[in-house]
C-alpha cells in the first residue's frame, strides 16, 4: 500500500505541534529570546533531518549502481521502498 492510513487523533495532533510552533516563531520574530532558541533548534533539527535522508538517498543510489555494474551480484539491494516485498 502506498498511501498510508492516519487517524484523526494523529492529524490533529501534528496540526496542534504546527500551531504551537508558529506561533513560538512569531514571538522569536519579536524578540523572545527562548523563542529564538525554540525555533533555531526545531530549524536545526529539521535540517538535519534533510540532510540525513539525502545522505541516505545518495548512498543508496550508489549501491544500486554498483551492484549494476558489478553484474548478476545474488543479494543486491533493492528499493526500500519498493511494496512488493
Amino acid at each position: 500500500m502506498l498511501i498510508p492510513q492516519f487517524s484523526l487523533r494523529w492529524v490533529l495532533g501534528v496540526t496542534a505541534a504546527c500551531g504551537v510552533l508558529s506561533l513560538v516563531a512569531a514571538m522569536a520574530l519579536r524578540g523572545s529570546a527562548w523563542a529564538m532558541a525554540i525555533t533555531l533548534a526545531a530549524a536545526s533539527l529539521g535540517a538535519t533531518l534533510l540532510a540525513h535522508g539525502f545522505m541516505f538517498f545518495v548512498v543508496w543510489v550508489f549501491s544500486v549502481i554498483a551492484a549494476r555494474r558489478l553484474g548478476g551480484v545474488q543479494n543486491s539491494p533493492a528499493s526500500p521502498f519498493d511494496a512488493r516485498r
